[in-house]
């Protein structure tokens, strides 16, 4: 990757939440996308699990609200969300902060069966849900499994993300997280 790695993965990401593709992010693109991961988990939309889900994505799109918005329209755009990424989420303390309970939320979907681990088939169906193509999917999701046990642990899937939303290196585990950014 780049010198601009951590900019590549904004950009990414913000495409892939970005799901009625207006060009701009606004606060029912992170419902969708919540109520899309609840149904392709198998926890469903209406379920404390989903209901959580979409709570946490709306509170993460209010804390990236907070400090995004500089014109006060209520939606945010692209070179809007590398500021608030940066702000809200930029480095391990803030993402610990402001992330940590969202990724909960998701990795509880994630793990519908509860039995406290996620196999490749239910974190490739997550990834899936934010618009991955299934063989992307799939290697995504297999490369979370760092100790290479077949399990995706919820440290994994932390770490996964911080490395996505972090690391500048090209080969640590979550820097594919979403698919290629090149």
């Amino acid at each position: 990757m780049t010198a601009d790695a951590i900019g590549l993965k904004y950009d990414r990401m913000f495409d892939m939440l970005d799901v009625d593709l207006n060009g701009v992010l606004e606060e029912q693109d992170f419902v969708t996308l919540a109520r899309s991961i609840a149904r392709a988990t198998g926890v469903g939309d209406s379920s404390p699990k989903g209901m959580t889900l979409v709570l946490e994505r709306q509170r993460c799109w209010a804390l990236l609200l907070e400090h995004a918005d500089a014109d006060g329209d209520g939606r945010i755009s692209r070179e809007e969300f590398h500021r608030a990424m940066s702000g809200a989420f930029g480095d391990p303390l803030l993402l610990e902060r402001n992330l940590r309970d969202g990724l909960h939320a998701e990795f509880a979907a994630i793990d519908a069966d509860d039995d406290g681990v996620a196999t490749v088939e239910q974190m490739s169906a997550f990834l899936t849900a934010w618009g991955l193509e299934h063989e992307v999917a799939w290697a995504s999701a297999t490369g979370l499994d760092q100790n290479g046990d077949g399990w995706i642990t919820r440290d994994e899937y932390v770490a996964g993300w911080s490395d996505f939303l972090l690391d500048e290196d090209a080969q640590a585990p979550g820097s594919t997280l979403l698919g290629a950014v090149a």
